[in-house]
């Protein structure tokens, strides 16, 4: 039901018309979200599906644009929304799944620092190999050369 601020009524929630697509999605998809939410004053019970759907950006975005404060605060508020009756099992696994990934970039971000380190240490060796290698080269033509008449005499 549209009314005249700029909201419309769904499932209870008065929702902005820019989020009204994105708010039927998540009722459409899991039904049971706020089946058993608790607050019933409108302002409060807007104030969590405001939590909600920025709880649902945080999750949507890649982990490497993620600090570990940022998955904190994102965990409190996925607790203080399940606290008040969202039924949110679905959004729970993005979440962790986020976590498990950041998890995976930062150590595979370690590993690379540390195999780039080991590739900077082989250069150095490798180039130490060569110089002492060309200083063989240079010993070695020296000693087959042919000595010449003055040098003999």
């Amino acid at each position: 039901m549209w009314s005249g601020d700029g909201t419309v009524e769904i499932n209870g929630f008065r929702v902005y018309y820019s989020e009204v697509e994105c708010v039927r999605r998540i009722f459409e998809r899991h039904p049971e979200t706020a089946s058993d939410l608790r607050p019933k004053n409108q302002l409060v019970k807007n104030a969590y599906l405001n939590n909600l759907l920025d709880l649902i950006d945080i999750a949507s975005l890649a982990p490497q644009e993620l600090t570990e404060e940022e998955l904190r605060d994102a965990e409190n508020t996925f607790m203080d929304l399940e606290g008040v009756g969202f039924e949110l099992d679905w959004l729970k696994k993005k979440l962790e799944e986020l976590c498990v990934k950041k998890k995976k970039m930062e150590s595979r971000g370690a590993r690379m620092r540390e195999l780039d380190r080991m590739i900077v240490e082989q250069r150095q060796v490798l180039l130490a190999l060569e110089v002492e290698l060309k200083n063989e080269e240079k010993e070695a033509v020296s000693d087959s050369a042919r000595l010449g008449f003055e040098d003999v005499v």
